[in-house]
């Protein structure tokens, strides 16, 4: 092995000292010969990379709900997800959910993806945006306190009582709205409805300043777990859930059991129907496909990682809310899974190969022959370089035959002697340097012969 070695640093010194400019002179002269075909080369390869953007940007910006709600944690382990890849994820806690959308379609924000409940918007009014689909259940919660309350319609038993319907622009505000007005049009906002966030409306239903209130939240954000686990704090029924989905499709059923808050509490003390809706998460159609693929992947093992109260949250991600079309990257997701290469390869490199791996395929189908031709470039260099002082020396030996005097000779013997010195100083292919040897020794016989010529003349 040491041998090995030492026999190749002996070789590359040799190389570097005597070699290399030789052969780079021979590149030259390839490079000058080809130059037209180096530069369209050169602009294909510049606009290709122009084009597919191997690279994705430094910093991706996320809108989440308010803090504390399901969308903030599940960003926030997106972030971590995207911190362990190599990648930067920013998340911006707004208002609301319907804020991050308004924000996800303007051209002036910084956000490239937003969380999107279902049902409050459509590709209609947001053309630019794509889908990545459905990563979380939203639960509709309907919070009162006081004695159990059983109706069939408990937004029109709210209709005219002090309840908070979450801040205006927000998921929470949108639906309760879009709810109330189905069953009772014509309602619009009332005094009594409230428009709070979430912990002020969750202080305000615990100190008894209002009857109720109305979140759309999961089931492990904050908000939702401290109202749950206070005693004094009803869940709202929803009998009439089957109906809701019939008339209002993004919307599921979603079921609460007997106990499963406390058993040793027994709450609730019956089983409660509720109304869920989705979480999907809209990015541009032009988010890079490194980021989307990221995004995909920490939704999938943030799914996995979670506990699951609902038993159809374990499905997620899954494409539920048809309102916008898949992203070609989620379409593939979906369709055929994780690719293998996520398992192997930087995120960034995998997504690029899995991205346009036909496209590779069919560089590499015309590169292939392109480096065959380069390197028989080289060769044919080589063989040129050859022919051309090969021919020489047989023109300047057909001179001496045709020598008359000693003068003549003698410029025939320089001429020989300034061959030699010109095919030390050319690049010959490792190949060719048989022919090389022959040369030089073919160099010096002639130069031989021609002296003993010139012993002839005086």
């Amino acid at each position: 092995m040491i041998k090995q070695l030492k026999s190749i640093s002996v070789f590359m010194r040799h190389y570097v000292r005597y070699d290399l400019k030789r052969e780079l002179a021979a590149w030259l002269k390839i490079g000058q010969y080809y130059l037209p075909v180096i530069i369209v080369a050169a602009i294909g390869i510049g606009s290709a990379l122009f084009f597919i953007k191997p690279f994705p940007d430094k910093n991706t910006y996320l809108a989440m709900g308010q803090s504390g709600s399901l969308s903030d944690q599940t960003g926030r382990e997106f972030a971590e997800y995207f911190k362990q890849r190599g990648l930067e994820l920013k998340i911006q806690n707004l208002a609301g959910l319907e804020t991050g959308l308004q924000q996800l379609d303007s051209d002036s924000s910084k956000i490239n993806a937003s969380f999107v409940t279902s049902g409050t918007a459509t590709r209609g009014h947001h053309p630019n945006l794509v889908s990545l689909g459905s990563v979380q259940i939203a639960p509709l919660w309907l919070f009162y306190r006081g004695a159990r309350i059983k109706t069939n319609d408990p937004f029109a038993f709210y209709k005219d009582k002090l309840i908070s319907i979450g801040a205006e622009g927000t998921v929470t505000n949108k639906l309760f709205l879009r709810l109330m007005e189905l069953n009772n049009p014509g309602t619009g906002v009332q005094k009594n409805f409230l428009q709070l966030t979430h912990a002020d409306a969750a202080e305000q239903l615990r100190n008894g300043k209002i009857d109720a209130m109305f979140l759309v939240d999961g089931y492990n954000s904050t908000v939702v777990q401290s109202l749950l686990n206070d005693p004094n704090i009803r869940l709202m029924d929803f009998p009439l859930a089957d109906a809701y989905v019939k008339k209002l499709p993004f919307l599921q059923k979603l079921l609460v059991p007997h106990a499963s808050i406390s058993i040793a509490q027994d709450r609730p003390q019956a089983d409660i129907t509720l109304l869920g809706s989705s979480v999907n998460l809209l990015v541009e159609n032009n988010l890079h496909p490194a980021i989307q693929w990221a995004f995909l992947l920490a939704a999938k093992d943030a799914n996995l990682k979670t506990d699951h109260f609902f038993s159809s949250s374990a499905a997620y991600p899954k494409y539920q809310d048809k309102s916008f079309p898949l992203s070609d990257v989620a379409d593939r997701f979906y369709t055929t899974g994780t690719p293998a290469l996520f398992n192997y390869l930087p995120l960034w490199l995998a997504a690029l190969i899995e991205n346009i791996w036909v496209e590779l395929v069919a560089f590499f189908l015309v590169i292939l022959p392109i480096l065959k031709k380069v390197f028989g470039f080289r060769t044919f260099t080589s063989k040129r370089l050859l022919a051309r002082l090969f021919w020489e020396l047989r023109y300047l030996e057909d001179e001496a035959l045709n020598c008359k005097s000693k003068s003549e000779l003698e410029q025939v013997i320089a001429r020989l002697q300034e061959l030699e010195a010109t095919a030390a100083a050319t690049w010959i292919e490792d190949q060719d340097l048989r022919f090389y040897f022959n040369l030089s020794k073919g160099v010096s016989s002639s130069i031989q012969a021609v002296k003993k010529q010139m012993e002839q003349y005086p």
